[in-house]
C-alpha cells in the first residue's frame, strides 16, 4: 500500500498539469461510452518436466540457463498472447521446487534427491513470479500416483516415497506406482498437494490421466494385499453376525479414485478458494458415448470416471485429452467435444487439451503428422461448441510448450494469427466474491502536454487482483491492455485519447468495479 501511495503522490508532483484534469464518469456515463467487452479464453500450454520434454530442456543445465529457459520461454508464450501456463512440478513423486516431503527431481539436476548448487534456488517460484509480471497464469500439473517413470535413470533417493514408505509403492509395467488404495498412498499426496497450495501464489492445480496406471495386457496390478486389508477392516467394523460382502475389486478401485477426486477438490478449496482446479481425463470416457466413438474405456481400465466427476462439481475445469483429429471416424474430436458439453451438468469450464505437438511429427502415418490447420480448426470449434447453449467459456490446453519452442510447421504464426486480441481468463461464478464486485477502488490521472499518467490503489488481501484491464480511446476507438494484478500504474502518450477505462480483474476471473475518466481537452482541435 506505500508504495502505491508513494506512486500517487510523485505522479502528481512530476507532472505539471498544463491540461483540463480528467473528469470521472458516472455509471451511466459508462454504459453511454459503450466501452468494449475483452475476449475471454484460456489459452494454456501443458510444460513437461518428464524426460526433459519442454523445461528444463537437459538434465544438468547450470542453474543460470534453467533461468534463461523459464524467460525465454515465457517471453515467446506472451508474444503469441498465451495467458496460461500448465508446469509439471511434480512428475514423479519428485519436485521441481524446494520439499521438505519429497527429492528433488533427476530431471532437474541430473539425480533424483541431489539438491541444486545454489540452496536458495526455486525454480518454481522463478515460474510464477516471471509469469505473473507477463499476465500469464500458472497451474501446477500434479501426477498424483506415479512415483518412478519407466525411463528413469537415476535410483530413487532415501527421501523418495519407495525408500520411506515401501510398503505404499507397488512395481507394475517398469514404473513404481503409488497404490490408491492404500490409505497412506493418498495422505502422502495430500500433504504435497497442500504444501504447494499453501506456499506458493498459484493460479491453478491439475491432475491429468494418470489414476490407477494405464493396464498392461494379462497383467494385473498388484494390489491384493491393500484390496485384502480393506475387506477384513469392512468385516472387522461390521456388528457382530453380519455377513458382509466386500464390492468387487474394480468397484472399489473406483471408489479410491473417486473419494481421491473428491478430496483433492475441496482440499485445495479450503486453503485457498480461489485456485482452480482442473482434471485432464483421457479423451474417452466410455466406448460409444457418444454412439460410433471407439477406444479405450478409462472407467474399466484407469477407474477414472471422470463424468461422475464433472456432475458431482468435483472441479473447475474439464480438460478432456482430445488427442484426434476433426476428420477421424472412430476418435472424432468435434463429436467427443459435443458429447463433453452435454454431460457438463454444472455448467464448469470445459477446455480440451489439443495434440499440438502433433503438427509437423516425424511420424510415418500421414494422419499421425498434422499441420497447423489441424489445431486452428479445433480452436474455432471449441469456440463454437464447447458450451451447454453454445460457447460461453472458451479456452483450450496445448500439449506441449515443445512444439512452439521448434515452431514446427509454424505453429506459433498460426496461433498468434487465430489468438489476434489478448484475451482475460474466463470468469467462474460459483467462485465469485462477493465483497470483488462491489470493492470502490482509488486511482488518479494528470497530464502534460506529451503523456498522461494513471495510477491506482491496490486492493488489500484476499481481494487482490490478477489483472487490471486498461482501455484507451482515441478518435472512438478503444484499444485494451491485460496488465498483472500487482502492477499499480500506467504511463501512455496523450496522442488524441479522451477517454480512459480501468477494471480490476479478480482471481477467478471476476470483473470488479469499471472506472472511467474522459479529458475533453484531449480531443479538441488544436
Amino acid at each position: 500500500m506505500r508504495h502505491a501511495g508513494t506512486l500517487l503522490a510523485c505522479l502528481v508532483c512530476h507532472l505539471a498539469l498544463a491540461q483540463p484534469a480528467w473528469r470521472e464518469l458516472t455509471t451511466p456515463e459508462i454504459e453511454a461510452a459503450q466501452i468494449p467487452p475483452v475476449d475471454r479464453e484460456f489459452r494454456g500450454v501443458w510444460v513437461a518436466s518428464v524426460q526433459n520434454i519442454d523445461w528444463p530442456s537437459a538434465k544438468n543445465l547450470t542453474i543460470e540457463k534453467q533461468k534463461a529457459e523459464i524467460i525465454r520461454n515465457l517471453d515467446g508464450l506472451s508474444r503469441m498472447r498465451m495467458n496460461a501456463v500448465l508446469l509439471q512440478a511434480r512428475p514423479s513423486c519428485d519436485a521441481l521446487y524446494p520439499s521438505a516431503l519429497e527429492p528433488w527431481s533427476e530431471y532437474l539436476t541430473g539425480e533424483n534427491g541431489k539438491p541444486p548448487a545454489d540452496p536458495a534456488y526455486d525454480p518454481l517460484q522463478i515460474w510464477i513470479e516471471e509469469a505473473h509480471k507477463r499476465s500469464i497464469d500458472v497451474h501446477l500439473w500434479f501426477n498424483p500416483f506415479r512415483a518412478r517413470h519407466f525411463k528413469a535413470e537415476s535410483p530413487d533417493a532415501p527421501t523418495h516415497i519407495a525408500s520411506k514408505h515401501p510398503e505404499l509403492v507397488k512395481q507394475y509395467d517398469g514404473y513404481e506406482w503409488l497404490d490408491p488404495g492404500a490409505p497412506g498412498s493418498i495422505e502422502h499426496t495430500m500433504k504435497v498437494v497442500a504444501d504447494l497450495v499453501t506456499r506458493y501464489d498459484i493460479d491453478g492445480i491439475a491432475i491429468d490421466d494418470y489414476f490407477y496406471p494405464y493396464p498392461k495386457e494379462g497383467v494385473p496390478f498388484p494390489d491384493e494385499d491393500s484390496y485384502a486389508a480393506y475387506a477384513a477392516k469392512l468385516r472387522a467394523d461390521a456388528p457382530p453376525g453380519t455377513a458382509v460382502r466386500p464390492p468387487p475389486k474394480n468397484d472399489w478401485r473406483q471408489q479410491n479414485i473417486n473419494r481421491f477426486v473428491e478430496r483433492f477438490y475441496t482440499d485445495v478449496k479450503k486453503i485457498k478458494p480461489w485456485v482452480l482446479v482442473g482434471v485432464a481425463p483421457f479423451g474417452i470416457w466410455r466406448p460409444e458415448n457418444p454412439p460410433g466413438i471407439k477406444g479405450m474405456d478409462a472407467v474399466a481400465k484407469l477407474h477414472a470416471d471422470a463424468k461422475f466427476w464433472l456432475a458431482a462439481g468435483w472441479l473447475d475445469y474439464l480438460s478432456p485429452q482430445l488427442y484426434w483429429s476433426v476428420d477421424s471416424k472412430e476418435q472424432n474430436f468435434t463429436l467427443l467435444l459435443l458429447w463433453w458439453a452435454g454431460v457438463n451438468t454444472m455448467d464448469r469450464h470445459l477446455w480440451p487439451s489439443l495434440y499440438t505437438s502433433r503438427v509437423g511429427a516425424d511420424k510415418a502415418e500421414a494422419t499421425m503428422n498434422w499441420i497447423p490447420d489441424e489445431i486452428v480448426r479445433q480452436i474455432r470449434i471449441t469456440r463454437e461448441r464447447s458450451g451447454n447453449a453454445g460457447i460461453e467459456t472458451p479456452g483450450q490446453i496445448h500439449f506441449s510448450l515443445k512444439v512452439m519452442l521448434e515452431n514446427r510447421g509454424g505453429i506459433n504464426q498460426a496461433l498468434m494469427a487465430n489468438y489476434a486480441t489478448p484475451a482475460l481468463i474466463p470468469d467462474s461464478p460459483w467462485l465469485a466474491s462477493p465483497g470483488f464486485q462491489t470493492f470502490h477502488w482509488r486511482a488518479i490521472l494528470a497530464s502534460d502536454q506529451a503523456r498522461t499518467a494513471v495510477a491506482w490503489m491496490p486492493f488489500e488481501f484476499p481481494l487482490m487482483p490478477s489483472r487490471w484491464l486498461v482501455q484507451l480511446r482515441r478518435e472512438g476507438a478503444w484499444t485494451t491492455q491485460i496488465l498483472p494484478g500487482a502492477q499499480a500504474g500506467i504511463w501512455f502518450d496523450n496522442n488524441g485519447v479522451d477517454a480512459v477505462a480501468l477494471t480490476p480483474i479478480s482471481r477467478t476471473g471476476q470483473a470488479g468495479v469499471v472506472r472511467a475518466w474522459t479529458n475533453a481537452a484531449a480531443s479538441a482541435p488544436k
